[in-house]
């Protein structure tokens, strides 16, 4: 009994580790990109915050040939394999951007957009909904949503100590997953569920189908379009402030310092932050650079107790009303930033406003679970991957707040940018106000999306799709 609850335990350890590592290192590797845009501007030659909101946008934009591929694999041939080829995908082509010279930023843009389709959110989230029982899905999810931020923290540490030395070194350690990745291949097990529904669909003779035109077929085009408006909103708040999120707060504390005329890491007041301060310092890195990319670890930490939380809630109040009750932080939040930046301008109200924004982001971890199960067995990967990947590549909040900040900006280049604080800030920040108009779309759009009245998830049950 207890050998069989070890294997139990070894299991569920591995699949979770598998999920964590597929979405920390999206997050890392997509990251990375938004944590070095002020070095990225510096060594290519001639671009701007548009060109890098562009290639943030892209990049998720690839996403979507990405999600039809992979999500179609983990639907026909099995989520284990899928998911590890996905991930190598993404690892191989992320490290490659090391290598790009100073004057192809094209190229640059090229590798991060061919990274951008491996895929495997939609799979993760696919495994562990067909292992965990309803009333632990939730809480799962949430975890396995959470790393996302891990591997934000893991990019910013990452910019912090290899930054200063080139951001080459950076992208280099994208490779980090392969170790994993010979472990997933001998000791991830396949989805039993996964597992029974393509050995009774051999049983039954039953012909292959492509998943990308039954998602979109008439059964279930209603739910698909519906999901991703309401994804595609999300992420739309999301990335409209997460992707600037360090270059804004690199502004504000510039600006914080420039006005105190006092070294800003005193308001932590901890002898981690004081070395961490003295050891970027003298490989080059700003003070300001340092404490917004500390904040950003704060925030990071905040977000990934909020996606586990809300995760959890939804197991006990069900996924659209926690869905709902998060939404409303972001709310909140969004009006608050919206003033702070239009009309009461306050350093100290915005740093408070940005925890309340990033609790608002626990919703994301109610996405993978909720769509899981209001889609079949034989097309769950498809789903999970498409409406995710769809949302989030045409969501282009980056790209927009780019635009914005450049048209409001009398600056050029991001030494006059940061010789002029305040006006940068307020220019990213006015931009940036494009997510609380998102967050009332998620609101408006979340009345029309049903809960799954039956949660269970066997290899031949049939979602029933409801209406609201």
């Amino acid at each position: 009994m207890t050998e069989n609850n070890n294997r139990t335990k070894f299991t569920t350890l591995v699949i979770l580790l598998a999920a964590f590592i597929a979405w920390m290192h999206d997050g890392y590797s997509l990251v990375l990109i938004s944590a070095l845009s002020t070095e990225l501007q510096s060594y290519f030659i001639g671009i701007s915050d548009a060109h890098i909101g562009l290639v943030i946008s892209l990049q998720f934009v690839f996403t979507v040939p990405g999600a039809i591929l992979f999500g179609e694999l983990g639907d026909r041939f099995g989520r284990k394999k899928a998911l590890i080829v996905s991930i190598a995908w993404d690892a191989i082509f992320s490290s490659m951007t090391a290598l790009v010279p100073a004057t192809m930023f094209w190229l640059f843009a090229v590798l991060r957009l061919l990274s951008g389709l491996g895929v495997s959110w939609g799979i993760s989230f696919s495994l562990i909904s067909e292992y965990f029982s309803p009333k632990k899905r939730g809480a799962a999810g949430g975890l396995v949503h959470s790393t996302f931020v891990f591997g934000y923290v893991g990019a910013l540490l990452t910019t912090m100590v290899l930054g200063p030395i080139g951001w080459q070194w950076c992208f280099l350690t994208a490779l980090f997953p392969f170790p994993f990745l010979l472990l997933f291949w001998y000791k991830l097990p396949e989805s039993a569920v996964w597992s029974e529904y393509d050995k009774i669909r051999k049983e039954k003779g039953e012909k292959q189908k492509l998943r990308i035109k039954e998602v979109f077929s008439k059964k279930w085009a209603r739910l698909t379009i519906l999901l991703i408006i309401l994804f595609w909103f999300a992420e739309i708040a999301y990335h409209a402030l997460v992707d600037w999120a360090p270059q804004f707060f690199q502004y504000l504390f510039t600006y914080k310092e420039a006005a105190t005329k006092a070294p800003l890491l005193n308001t932590f007041e901890t002898f981690f932050a004081q070395v961490l301060q003295e050891f970027f310092q003298y490989r080059g890195g700003s003070a300001a650079k340092t404490t917004s990319l500390l904040y950003m670890l704060i925030l990071m930490l905040v977000a990934a107790g909020g996606l586990f939380f809300f995760g959890a809630l939804s197991d006990y109040i069900g996924r659209k009303k926690a869905f709902g009750i998060d939404n409303i932080l972001g709310i909140v939040g969004g009006v608050i930033f919206a003033i702070s930046i239009l009309f009461v301008f306050n350093t100290n109200v915005l740093l408070v406003t940005a925890v309340i924004i990033t609790l608002g982001f626990g919703l994301h971890g109610i996405f993978g679970v909720w769509s899981s199960e209001l889609y079949d067995t034989e097309l769950r990967a498809s789903a999970n991957s498409v409406i995710f990947s769809i949302a989030r590549g045409a969501s282009f909040g980056g790209f927009f707040v780019g635009l914005i900040s450049d048209a409001l900006n009398p600056y050029n280049t991001i030494t006059q940018k940061l010789l002029n604080p305040l006006i940068s800030m307020k220019a990213l920040g006015t931009g940036m106000i494009l997510s609380l108009i998102a967050f009332i779309g998620v609101f408006i759009t979340l009345i029309f999306v049903p809960e799954p009245t039956d949660k269970t998830i066997t290899a031949m049950s049939k979602a029933d799709v409801l209406k609201p």
